[in-house]
């Protein structure tokens, strides 16, 4: 265990969860303890929100970390990691915070344990402002597994907001990461969709579907029904190409239309059809922890440096000591896979 403390502000960039999220990752992965000072300190309830306040413990119990500061509306936090443990965690967010927001600060360490690992999370599984768990299961795993990562998720039930207490087991092998060059999506093969729906009648989700097709004549779209303690719908749609796979999504709320929600969603994907960019705008920055840790160079081109991109690309290296490099949105990283275990 190293004894530098990294020091991070909070407040950088997007200032949000995912600043955390990511720094738990790496303090983890390659046990170097942090400090992270205003927290959220731009939001309208600056600090930890109940939902990371879980993250936070959910990786504590993880590593058997050594933790200060782990109060919800904290803006101060300190964070000292021992060995991850892999093992059998049910971890419940307790409120509709995204599922899934927590498994990307979890997944990546548990790649580095030293057996498998199966965790069920509790949650929402359709929130805004986060990747649906249909996103996660069809665009962000697919993905990933390109580096070696080898990850399952299975849906148990949805969780929409405000009761949450939907489920989904998430299964991580420990993996070897390698380098991916996603600089061409290639051919495309074709485009898929998951209409998901709890509690509502199902013409909601036949119209959203009839609205995507409209747009996308090719798509191939299911429906998802299951119950939960809310009501809600949400639409989730790819495209799989030779090399990539590109996805878009949306969560239906009062006051909008569905055939609206079919028609925004569709048109996210078309756009992302005919960009140069090999992965979408809301995959670049979830992309890049994984290629800092793989070895070898990695590339891959957005569409954008959104907020959250650049948050990661001034945070990894804080913890790697690798630069990564930014050219006319190609991104590109020597990982520093040779020097792990």
């Amino acid at each position: 265990m190293t004894s530098e403390i990294i020091e991070i502000d909070g407040s950088y960039e997007s200032g949000g969860g995912q600043l955390l999220r990511v720094a738990l990752s790496l303090s983890a992965i390659l046990g170097k303890p942090f400090v992270i000072k205003n927290i959220r300190s731009g939001r309208p309830n600056p600090g930890l929100r109940p939902q990371h306040l879980a993250g936070v413990q959910a990786m504590a119990k993880l590593t058997n970390a050594s933790v200060s500061g782990a109060a919800v509306g904290s803006q101060k936090l300190s964070f000292t990691p021992n060995k991850i443990t892999s093992e059998d965690y049910v971890l419940d967010i307790g409120t509709a915070g995204s599922v899934t927001l927590l498994a990307q600060s979890l997944v990546p360490a548990l790649l580095f344990g030293d057996k498998k690992s199966t965790i069920k999370l509790i949650g929402g599984t359709h929130v805004m402002w986060s990747p649906t768990i249909d996103y996660y299961r069809n665009v962000f795993i697919p993905l990933i597994s390109r580096f070696g990562a080898s990850v399952s998720c299975f849906v148990d039930s949805f969780g929409w907001y405000p009761r949450g207490g939907g489920s989904a087991t998430i299964e991580v092998n420990p993996s070897k990461l390698h380098s991916v060059d996603l600089t061409e999506k290639g051919l495309l093969y074709g485009m898929k969709g998951i209409c998901a729906l709890s509690n509502l009648k199902e013409e909601i989700a036949d119209k959203q579907l009839a609205a995507a097709h409209e747009i996308l004549p090719d798509l191939s779209i299911h429906k998802s029904i299951f119950p939960s303690q809310s009501p809600g719908t949400a639409l989730t749609l790819w495209a799989e190409f030779q090399n990539s796979i590109v996805g878009a999504s949306g969560i239906g709320r009062i006051g909008l239309k569905a055939e609206d929600l079919g028609r925004t969603v569709a048109l996210e994907l078309k756009k992302e059809l005919t960009s140069q960019a090999t992965v979408d705008r809301w995959m670049s920055d979830q992309l890049l922890i994984f290629m800092a840790l793989a070895k070898g160079r990695s590339s891959i081109i957005v569409p954008e440096i959104t907020q959250h991109a650049k948050t990661c690309l001034w945070l990894i290296p804080k913890f790697t000591n690798i630069p990564f490099e930014d050219k006319d949105n190609k991104i590109s990283v020597k990982g520093m896979g040779e020097h792990l275990g």
